[in-house]
């Protein structure tokens, strides 16, 4: 009976999985241009490859670590509002 429930009603984990996306979509923003970026990648470590695949591969230097994510897309020529969108999208997608 589990399985055929499961199927046609979904399990409690993707159940889960959904409320937690729906969630952070209401909640607006994860990830703001005024964040630093030592913060935003100890709360979401996934961010760190993601900011590297854009062009920031110092991203784990020292120095970084204490600038706000606009200041780190300025040093790099980046749009930090680019950024910032992509990275909430990338986020939520990945329920990080």
């Amino acid at each position: 009976m589990g399985f055929l429930k499961d199927l046609f009603f979904g399990n409690d984990t993707e159940s889960e999985e959904s409320n937690m996306s729906e969630e952070l979509k209401n909640e607006g923003a994860l990830i703001t241009t005024d964040m630093l970026v030592g913060d935003i990648i100890s709360k979401h470590p996934l961010a760190s490859q993601f900011l590297m695949e854009c062009g920031m591969g110092c991203i784990h230097c020292p120095a970084s670590q204490m600038e706000s994510l606009a200041e780190a897309c300025a040093v790099h020529g980046i749009d930090g509002d680019e950024i910032v969108d992509a990275l909430n999208d990338y986020l939520i997608e990945h329920n990080a």
